[in-house]
């Protein structure tokens, strides 16, 4: 495929779009109709985009380069499962995990989440007990990138559902995050899973022997019933030493960052219960649902990519600002820093050409807490940032009145990025005129509100999908294979060869003359810490 960002539609709809930000969201929100026409509902999920540089004729333009490149054929070629991630000639299989299809990723999927399942049940209930028959209280997951990233975010989003041992998280390779987790935990009731999706991530498998003698330290010889894996390799798992009968797989076309729906969310079946998970695939399989039948114009993760396309090459707003009004989805930025930028940070198109343009950065804080730290520049500085604001409209507490001072907080902050503040209102406020220049905001600064009724296993399912496929429809916009990371993996291949460059003798280096000096001095200092 071409890509669509370089064609000539894409350069009349980037005409129309720099218009509409010619004349100003302050004047565009005046538009009868405007609110009503630029947002989309759906079961309990809202997408309000009224605040971007769009309007009916920027949106006819997109589903206009929809249709010309074959959007739906590259959508219906990942759900048939056919060769989508073409430089490592695989399918793309993450939506099979919950689709309910006889496919054969499909039907083994559910298979190997049946068999998690009852081991989570059982170890839920103390019917599956510890090596000395004590019930497991807690369980350890260890991995990196998508083998944490994603349960870690889940399991914390649903902290209120949490109802079996408690669940810790380990992807450092820092030995404080280890020291951490297994701190005050008794190795005859903790459950060790090392998740990784080829048994060979350096950082994993080495926590992994960490942890494996610390059971034994405490287990001796039974150590090993304590570990379960969660792996596309699954010979490797049992090699290593985990009991076959504990290994779960999932598809090796599954790429890592998309995994949480697979097996690899064993801890949240264990932590949050089996049915909570159920629930929450139930919840993806309905945006999947919804992004595979809806058209383009009325398709919310379709939509999204669209807008972080525009505001990257069109307007050239190189960083994208997640903030989520939700204690509880405080790691939900980082999981969309994987999610984003490992599948769209590319240089070259799947063909191999030069890219127009790739992923902007995504960062992000729980707000308000974010509103006391970065933005201040997100509002007067000279980098405009778009954002995505992500409400949680209905809370688990009993504080109601703190929950309409959060929600009134992030309206309040996508109203002044939008309309700023004239220097004739500041003075009408009765500000004197050296310290009105300070207080004026320019405005114009584009911003979406995706807002979920109540953050629930259901809702979130669907938020975390509606990102998926936000996912793959920009990188189809640019023309990068979203689904590969070399850049990922070629690091590892040097940080292996840095680590025994650390044992020359003191005085030389292996490494070259750039970082030589650095390295010296940080030899010398591990010898004298060890």
């Amino acid at each position: 495929m071409g890509t669509p960002v370089a064609s000539h539609t894409w350069t009349k709809l980037a005409d129309s779009s720099k218009q509409l930000r010619g004349k100003t969201l302050r004047t565009l929100s005046d538009l009868p109709g405007r609110a009503e026409e630029l947002h989309v509902a759906f079961e309990g999920l809202l997408f309000d985009f009224s605040r971007q540089f769009v309007d009916a004729e920027v949106l006819r333009q997109f589903g206009e380069i929809c249709d010309t490149n074959d959007f739906t054929g590259y959508r219906s070629a990942m759900w048939r499962g056919d060769i989508v991630n073409v430089t490592e000639n695989r399918a793309v299989s993450h939506v099979s995990l919950r689709s309910g299809g006889d496919d054969t990723v499909a039907t083994t999927a559910r298979l190997e989440r049946a068999r998690a399942e009852k081991f989570a049940t059982e170890v839920r209930s103390g019917a599956f007990p510890g090596a000395t028959g004590k019930k497991f209280t807690h369980v350890v997951n260890i991995g990196i990138g998508g083998s944490d990233l994603g349960p870690a975010m889940v399991y914390r989003a649903l902290a209120s559902y949490a109802s079996g041992p408690q669940c810790r998280f380990v992807s450092n390779i820092d030995p404080r995050d280890l020291d951490q987790a297994l701190e005050g935990l008794d190795p005859q009731s903790t459950l060790i899973i090392v998740s990784s999706k080829t048994m060979s991530t350096s950082e994993t498998m080495h926590n992994a022997a960490r942890a494996r003698t610390w059971l034994e330290g405490g287990l001796g010889g039974s150590a090993l019933a304590h570990f379960a894996a969660s792996t596309a390799s699954p010979d490797a798992a049992v090699h290593w030493g985990v009991p076959r009968e504990h290994v779960f797989c999932f598809a090796e076309s599954v790429g890592g960052r998309f995994s949480v729906s697979s097996v690899i969310g064993l801890p949240l079946m264990l932590g949050l219960g089996p049915e909570v998970f159920e629930t929450m695939l139930d919840g993806m399989a309905t945006m999947d649902r919804h992004f595979h039948d809806e058209p383009w114009t009325a398709n919310i993760p379709a939509l999204h990519a669209f807008i972080t396309v525009l505001n990257s090459t069109v307007h050239n707003m190189s960083s994208l600002a997640v903030v989520p009004y939700s204690h509880d989805l405080a790691r939900f930025p980082a999981f969309l820093q994987q999610l984003l930028m490992e599948s769209n940070g590319k240089s070259v198109t799947a063909d191999g050409k030069s890219a127009a343009a790739s992923s902007p950065v995504v960062w992000g804080e729980p707000g308000t807490n974010g509103q006391h730290a970065f933005f201040q520049l997100l509002h007067q500085g000279l980098d405009i940032i778009p954002v995505d604001f992500v409400a949680v409209v209905r809370t688990t507490s009993n504080d109601t009145a703190g929950q309409r001072m959060l929600l009134a907080n992030l309206l309040a902050q996508a109203e002044v990025l939008a309309l700023g503040r004239t220097l004739d209102e500041v003075l009408a406020d009765g500000v004197g005129a050296e310290q009105a220049p300070h207080r004026v905001f320019s405005g114009n600064r584009p911003s979406s509100i995706i807002a979920i009724r109540e953050l629930s296993p259901r809702l979130l399912g669907m938020l975390m999908a509606m990102y998926e496929h936000s996912t793959a429809v920009q990188g189809w916009l640019w023309g990068v294979n979203s689904f590969d990371q070399f850049g990922v993996e070629y690091g590892k291949v040097v940080a292996s060869r840095n680590v025994a460059l650390f044992d020359v003798p003191e005085g030389e280096s292996g490494f070259s003359a750039s970082f030589s000096k650095a390295c010296e001095i940080a030899g010398m200092w591990m010898r004298e810490n060890l």
